[in-house]
């Protein structure tokens, strides 16, 4: 079976859908709201079915874009187990948060630690990057980072990956590349990190942008999930870096946008293949 990772059209948010090689469904953060809850859970019902279960929901970070709507997932897909960071959110008192928690509490989680994988039949997740003391204390900066890999697991080969990068910054990406090979963080597909956001090129601690991480990333195309917002994502010097770093698909489309595109699924295939369908 390929892998696949569905980006969902939630807005300001995010929320990815994965489909494993052996069956398990993985989701990666949520934004589910009261305008587009029809939507959203309709959506995941199309392909996964009604009241299947979730085997882990991954909260990158304890923000509310990306575990809103946690509990209303919950009562359609029950979810079985959560990974977490372990890093406290930004907004502790929220009804988001409180509502996370509370399902946190009442079905299990892990705190998944950086430098570990996790194999399912031929799709491996990585963890680059979760709770460390060496980042800054914020939940955007210790995101947890994973890099999906379809592969074939008897020859040891990987056929092709997907970067899941959270609201991840210049300065943790400095400290991940010290920590990994250049082949470790290349991908074919990226998930640009916090929507679009500057941050992801601009460590306030230099004078210049920085650029090394995405340029050994190296992606295919880059899925930004982002809605309308007051924050200005995506940033426009963001979508050049991205345009300028991310090769082109074989229609020669580098970056593609949830607002614009809609709902897209992503296919790793064997032999190293990959496919981005847009799905509205």
């Amino acid at each position: 079976m390929p892998t696949k990772a569905h980006f969902i059209n939630v807005g300001q948010g995010n929320m990815t859908l994965l489909q494993l090689d052996n069956g398990k469904i993985f989701l990666y953060d949520c934004n589910v709201t009261n305008d587009n809850e029809d939507m959203v859970l309709g959506y995941i019902a199309e392909h996964i079915g009604w009241l299947t279960n979730i085997d882990v929901f991954i909260c990158s970070h304890r923000d509310a874009d990306h575990m809103r709507g946690i509990k209303k997932v919950h009562e359609w897909f029950p979810i079985k187990h959560i990974w977490d960071s372990g890093v406290i959110g930004t907004t502790p008192d929220s009804t988001e948060y409180r509502q996370y928690m509370e399902l946190r509490r009442k079905i299990g989680f892990t705190e998944v630690k950086w430098k570990t994988r996790y194999d399912y039949g031929n799709t491996r997740l990585r963890i680059l990057n979760s709770k460390n003391d060496d980042l800054a204390d914020n939940a955007n900066a210790q995101s947890i980072v994973v890099k999906v890999v379809h592969r074939d697991r008897v020859n040891d080969i990987n056929h092709g990956s997907i970067l899941l990068t959270g609201d991840t910054d210049a300065a943790t990406w400095k400290h991940i590349h010290k920590h990994y090979d250049d082949s470790d963080l290349s991908c074919s597909l990226l998930l640009g990190s916090h929507h679009g956001s500057l941050t992801y090129f601009d460590d306030p601690n230099d004078d210049y942008y920085y650029t090394h991480h995405i340029r050994t990333k190296n992606p295919d195309m880059t899925i930004l999930s982002v809605g309308d917002n007051a924050h200005g994502h995506p940033h426009e010097k963001a979508l050049e870096y991205y345009e300028k770093h991310s090769k082109g698909s074989n229609k020669g489309n580098k970056v593609y946008r949830t607002d614009e595109q809609g709902h897209m699924c992503a296919e790793l295939k064997d032999g190293g293949s990959w496919s981005l369908t847009k799905e509205n």
